[in-house]
Protein backbone atom coordinates (compact mmCIF):
# COMPACT_ATOMS: atom_id res chain seq x y z
CA UNK A 1 0.00 0.00 0.00
CA UNK A 2 1.06 3.61 -0.38
CA UNK A 3 2.90 5.25 2.46
CA UNK A 4 1.33 8.72 2.48
CA UNK A 5 -1.71 8.93 0.22
CA UNK A 6 -2.63 12.41 -0.87
CA UNK A 7 -6.24 11.69 0.03
CA UNK A 8 -7.62 9.41 2.68
CA UNK A 9 -11.00 7.73 2.37
CA UNK A 10 -13.53 6.42 4.84
CA UNK A 11 -12.64 2.81 5.56
CA UNK A 12 -8.89 3.23 5.10
CA UNK A 13 -6.87 1.35 7.71
CA UNK A 14 -3.88 3.41 8.79
CA UNK A 15 -1.05 3.26 11.28
CA UNK A 16 -1.32 6.24 13.61
CA UNK A 17 1.00 7.73 16.19
CA UNK A 18 -1.74 7.99 18.85
CA UNK A 19 -0.93 10.53 21.56
CA UNK A 20 -1.47 9.51 25.19
CA UNK A 21 -0.50 10.79 28.63
CA UNK A 22 1.66 8.67 30.93
CA UNK A 23 1.07 8.33 34.67
CA UNK A 24 3.65 11.05 35.32
CA UNK A 25 1.91 13.50 32.95
CA UNK A 26 4.23 13.14 29.96
CA UNK A 27 2.73 13.06 26.47
CA UNK A 28 3.95 10.22 24.29
CA UNK A 29 2.73 8.41 21.20
CA UNK A 30 2.08 4.77 20.46
CA UNK A 31 1.83 3.45 16.92
CA UNK A 32 -1.35 1.46 16.37
CA UNK A 33 -3.82 0.69 13.58
CA UNK A 34 -7.06 2.60 13.20
CA UNK A 35 -9.84 2.95 10.65
CA UNK A 36 -10.95 6.29 9.21
CA UNK A 37 -14.61 7.03 9.89
CA UNK A 38 -14.84 10.63 8.67
CA UNK A 39 -16.53 11.19 5.33
CA UNK A 40 -14.53 11.59 2.13
CA UNK A 41 -15.58 15.24 1.70
CA UNK A 42 -14.07 16.18 5.07
CA UNK A 43 -11.08 13.88 4.55
CA UNK A 44 -10.22 15.84 1.39
CA UNK A 45 -10.55 19.34 2.81
CA UNK A 46 -9.67 19.22 6.52
CA UNK A 47 -6.31 18.76 8.25
CA UNK A 48 -7.78 16.31 10.79
CA UNK A 49 -9.55 12.96 10.41
CA UNK A 50 -11.89 10.97 12.64
CA UNK A 51 -10.62 7.52 13.59
CA UNK A 52 -11.51 4.53 15.71
CA UNK A 53 -8.68 2.29 16.87
CA UNK A 54 -8.24 -1.41 16.32
CA UNK A 55 -7.22 -3.68 19.17
CA UNK A 56 -6.05 -7.26 19.25
CA UNK A 57 -8.01 -7.83 22.49
CA UNK A 58 -10.88 -9.84 21.02
CA UNK A 59 -12.16 -11.36 24.29
CA UNK A 60 -15.29 -9.16 24.57
CA UNK A 61 -16.05 -8.52 20.91
CA UNK A 62 -18.81 -11.11 20.49
CA UNK A 63 -20.93 -9.57 23.25
CA UNK A 64 -20.20 -5.87 22.70
CA UNK A 65 -22.58 -4.08 20.32
CA UNK A 66 -20.00 -1.30 19.90
CA UNK A 67 -17.25 -3.52 18.52
CA UNK A 68 -16.69 -5.16 15.14
CA UNK A 69 -14.54 -8.28 15.06
CA UNK A 70 -12.31 -8.73 11.99
CA UNK A 71 -10.30 -11.98 11.81
CA UNK A 72 -6.84 -11.53 10.32
CA UNK A 73 -7.25 -14.38 7.81
CA UNK A 74 -10.71 -13.34 6.61
CA UNK A 75 -11.04 -11.52 3.27
CA UNK A 76 -11.93 -8.37 5.25
CA UNK A 77 -8.87 -8.73 7.47
CA UNK A 78 -6.63 -9.27 4.47
CA UNK A 79 -7.99 -6.21 2.65
CA UNK A 80 -7.48 -4.21 5.85
CA UNK A 81 -3.85 -5.29 6.06
CA UNK A 82 -4.31 -6.86 9.49
CA UNK A 83 -1.47 -8.83 11.07
CA UNK A 84 -3.57 -10.03 14.03
CA UNK A 85 -7.20 -10.90 14.70
CA UNK A 86 -8.61 -7.48 15.53
CA UNK A 87 -11.58 -5.60 16.90
CA UNK A 88 -12.70 -2.17 15.74
CA UNK A 89 -13.56 -0.38 19.00
CA UNK A 90 -16.27 2.19 18.25
CA UNK A 91 -16.32 3.46 21.85
CA UNK A 92 -13.04 5.28 21.21
CA UNK A 93 -13.42 8.04 18.62
CA UNK A 94 -10.43 10.29 18.03
CA UNK A 95 -9.83 13.44 16.00
CA UNK A 96 -6.24 13.18 14.80
CA UNK A 97 -4.17 15.53 12.61
CA UNK A 98 -3.21 13.91 9.32
CA UNK A 99 0.42 14.60 10.25
CA UNK A 100 0.15 11.76 12.82
CA UNK A 101 -0.91 9.23 10.17
CA UNK A 102 2.17 7.11 9.51
CA UNK A 103 0.98 4.96 6.61
CA UNK A 104 -2.02 3.35 4.99
CA UNK A 105 -1.97 -0.42 5.47
CA UNK A 106 -5.26 -1.36 3.81
CA UNK A 107 -8.96 -0.58 3.52
CA UNK A 108 -12.06 -2.29 4.84
CA UNK A 109 -14.87 -3.17 2.41
CA UNK A 110 -18.32 -1.60 2.52
CA UNK A 111 -19.79 -4.51 4.54
CA UNK A 112 -17.37 -3.89 7.42
CA UNK A 113 -17.93 -0.14 7.32
CA UNK A 114 -21.72 -0.64 7.49
CA UNK A 115 -21.17 -2.62 10.72
CA UNK A 116 -18.89 0.16 11.99
CA UNK A 117 -21.59 2.75 11.22
CA UNK A 118 -24.13 0.71 13.22
CA UNK A 119 -21.72 0.38 16.14
CA UNK A 120 -21.02 4.12 16.10
CA UNK A 121 -24.75 4.86 16.22
CA UNK A 122 -25.07 2.58 19.26
CA UNK A 123 -21.98 4.08 20.93
CA UNK A 124 -23.32 7.62 20.52
CA UNK A 125 -26.99 6.73 21.14
CA UNK A 126 -27.99 8.23 17.78
CA UNK A 127 -31.73 7.78 17.29
CA UNK A 128 -32.21 6.83 20.94
CA UNK A 129 -33.54 8.74 23.94
CA UNK A 130 -31.13 11.02 25.79
CA UNK A 131 -28.71 8.81 27.69
CA UNK A 132 -29.34 5.96 25.29
CA UNK A 133 -29.87 2.36 26.17
CA UNK A 134 -28.14 -0.86 25.32
CA UNK A 135 -29.86 -2.39 22.28
CA UNK A 136 -31.69 -5.66 22.76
Amino acid sequence: MTNKPTQYRKGDVVLVSFPYTTDDGQTQTKRRPAVLISNDYNNARLDDVLLVPLTSNTSRAAREPTQVEVPMNSPEGQSGGLRLDSVIDCTVIATIPKTLLVSKIGAFPQEVMEKVDQCLMIAMAIGRPVGGTTPT
